[in-house]
């Protein structure tokens, strides 16, 4: 009789004691837009619905910083194309950063990443704003005891990457759901497949923008509309941010940063690396002028001598590579 009453008992402990968090093996497809290269693969990060839905509560989630005040969607809004309204951001402890927060699309094909291009890796870049004494000011070692005691995450971390929360499984679910950003479905976009019709204004822009006159598609060409290219488009005369010089020290690359797209530019202003250009006109009438005179500027920034009317064909123009659909997609909405 004690022998059976052993057993139950043991029986109904096990019954009682918690299932074991089953892993997310199923690898999704992303839908790639017509007319884009296939999604480069990340390496064992492959998508997953529980690694893009960690990505995305990561990327909300004010305990990655230094006072829970401030995530990476407090600088980056869906509806400006996870770009910040400001000059430049605040973080932490109302300090501002100096630079221009860059939107956050089509990361996936990114070969360089901030202004300066000074991190290769998407998976890495997530280190430095949670580090940076004006943004985050935190860093992951905290970050990983944060979320360990908040008591949320860890059936997360298991379901994901069948790991208890680490490093690098924090990276990878940041880089995992930031590489589901895809956007490719803006006006011009769906002028390409046959299923709309340019305006006369925005057709003149494309032209225009496509021509040997203005040489725009030189830098800002492809299907991200940038080859990812280090330049100096001659803002200023005297640059107060070396940009790529930073990271090289060579005085070749100072105020050379990385050539941004223009997908979405309607929605993502302030411009330049400095926030420092408020509207696109201001931008057209910059490169119409041929820039300042910069010792490294581009050769092929050069006077345009365009029309009033020419230069709101370019404007209408830019404006059709606005992706609604992105801005208002509910799979990245918080």
């Amino acid at each position: 009789m004690r022998i059976i009453l052993v057993i139950l008992g043991c029986c109904l402990l096990i019954s009682c004691s918690k299932d074991p968090v089953l892993a997310d093996n199923k690898i999704i497809e992303i839908t790639v837009p017509t007319g884009f290269p296939p999604i480069p693969p990340a390496q064992n990060n492959a998508f997953t619905e529980a690694r893009i839905d960690l990505g995305k509560k990561l990327f909300f989630e004010k305990l990655l910083s230094e006072n829970n005040s401030i995530s990476c969607g407090s600088c980056h809004f869906q509806e400006l194309a996870f770009s910040d309204p400001a000059q430049v951001s605040t973080g932490v402890d109302g300090r501002v950063g100096f630079r221009n927060a860059q939107p956050l699309f089509n990361l996936a094909y990114k070969t360089l990443f901030f202004r300066d291009g000074g991190v290769k890796n998407l998976r890495l870049s997530s280190l430095n704003p949670i580090s940076n004494h004006d943004e985050m000011n935190s860093d992951i070692v905290r970050v990983i005891q944060r979320l360990k005691n908040s008591g949320k995450y860890t059936n997360d971390f298991q379901r994901a990457y069948q790991d208890t929360i680490s490093a690098l499984s924090i990276l990878n679910a940041l880089e995992c759901f930031q590489r589901t950003l895809i956007s490719g479905n803006s006006k011009y976009d769906q002028w390409k497949r046959g299923e709309t019709t340019l305006s006369s204004s925005e057709e003149l822009g494309r032209s225009l923008f496509f021509s040997s006159r203005t040489n725009c598609a030189q830098c800002h060409g492809g299907f991200n509309f940038s080859f990812e290219e280090i330049r100096a488009n001659g803002l200023f005369e005297t640059y107060a941010d070396s940009g790529r010089q930073r990271i090289t020290t060579l005085p070749e690359d100072r105020g050379k940063f990385v050539v941004p797209s223009l997908r979405n530019i309607s929605v993502t202003g302030p411009y330049m690396h400095n926030g420092s250009i408020t509207t696109l006109d201001e931008i057209i009438n910059l490169y119409d002028a041929g820039g300042a005179n910069f010792e490294n500027k581009d050769s092929l920034i050069l006077p345009l001598n365009l029309s009033n009317n020419e230069k709101q064909a370019l404007i209408d123009f830019l404006k059709s590579l606005t992706d609604d659909s992105f801005l208002n997609n509910p799979a990245f909405k918080q």
